[in-house]
């Protein structure tokens, strides 16, 4: 399979056909992300050695940016875009994180197309908005403010002690969201073509490392897609909805992977509009709900597909996932060149 022959078994309900600087039409598709902590993983706040929280019922949870997820995946993405780049043909030599360069073609890129990037060219200022919106995300499972691990800091030689045999008396108490954590979260493409949507799916299967101190920690986060949704409007979804909702009053301080995909239905069942095609996942099978008839032959098994490329389990994966950079950037110089 190439990139032509899996566009056409996409359907085109969510996207928009090209990209544009000026969105006249704003589809949705919305990708509903199971994230599972798998080591002790800290997301700092104003207070350096805990999480952000917020409060549902009278228990707390853990609080998260979704700038936190969100930089990390952009370096994931940013990283493949550089290992697969050809004579620039995917990213510009000059194009950088967060830093705008002083050629706006130079700029054109798959991370500025999905993400979006404030800056200034020529003394005049732009700005491209991200298409990618993914609101705060809670953890499901109560967040144990006494669960602290208390910690030395190590000298240069390595240990606890100086050079004089003196004990190091800094010390510091980090609040780690800890493994078994799940945190459901709701990423919308919005006015995206099936070149972005294949790029965020990369960007999310293929980040592992979160959180503070994640260079000298490692991998600590498994990321599975449970479901998506696309619209020809708004689907964007909630998750401190989701926990009000179909969270709060249950009594369980530990959730099941079979047990929260349930809540998630549950929950878009009370959300849905008529404009929705939802897609999930149901006994290692793709269920599809409030598709019209005549579309199912061709849509089915679409969603694995795009999710086993996305996971670049094949070389072919590789050069499929090339080609849509390539069609990204194509479609960035011309909006530009316009």
């Amino acid at each position: 399979m190439n990139w032509e022959e899996l566009i056409k078994i996409i359907p085109d309900h969510g996207f928009v056909n090209n990209y544009e600087i000026y969105r006249r039409a704003r589809p949705t598709v919305t990708i509903i992300v199971l994230r599972t902590v798998t080591d002790p993983i800290l997301f700092r706040n104003a207070d350096s050695e805990r999480a952000e929280t917020q409060e549902f019922n009278g228990r707390i949870h853990a609080q998260v940016n979704p700038e936190k997820f969100v930089s990390k995946e952009r370096l994931t993405g940013l990283n493949l875009c550089r290992e697969l780049d050809e004579n620039e043909n995917i990213i510009s030599k000059t194009y950088t994180y967060n830093e705008p360069t002083d050629n706006l073609s130079n700029s054109q890129t798959a991370d500025l197309l999905v993400y979006g990037l404030a800056g200034t060219v020529s003394g005049a200022t732009f700005s491209q908005k991200s298409r990618v919106i993914e609101g705060y995300t809670y953890s499901l499972e109560p967040y144990d403010l006494i669960a602290r691990e208390t910690h030395n800091a190590i000298y240069e030689s390595g240990t606890m002690r100086n050079e004089r045999g003196e004990q190091s008396e800094a010390l510091f108490n980090p609040v780690k969201v800890q493994p078994g954590t799940h945190f459901v979260h709701f990423i919308t493409l919005e006015a995206g073509t099936k070149e972005m949507f294949l790029y965020i799916l990369h960007n999310v299967l293929n980040s592992g490392r979160y959180g503070a101190r994640e260079t000298r920690s490692g991998r600590n986060m498994k990321n599975e897609i449970m479901g998506l949704i696309s619209s020809s409007g708004d689907s964007c979804l909630s998750c401190g909805e989701f926990i009000q909702d179909c969270i709060q009053n249950q009594s369980e301080n530990e959730f099941t992977r079979e047990s929260i995909k349930e809540l998630v239905l549950k929950y878009i069942d009370l959300h849905k509009r008529a404009d929705w095609r939802i897609y999930y996942e149901s006994n290692s099978e793709v269920i599809e709900e409030n598709i019209p008839e005549e579309n199912k032959p061709e849509e089915v098994g679409w969603v694995n597909k795009i999710v086993n490329v996305a996971n670049k389990k094949n070389k072919e994966d590789i050069e499929i996932i090339a080609k849509a950079l390539q069609i990204l950037r194509e479609q960035g110089l011309a909006a530009v060149n316009e």
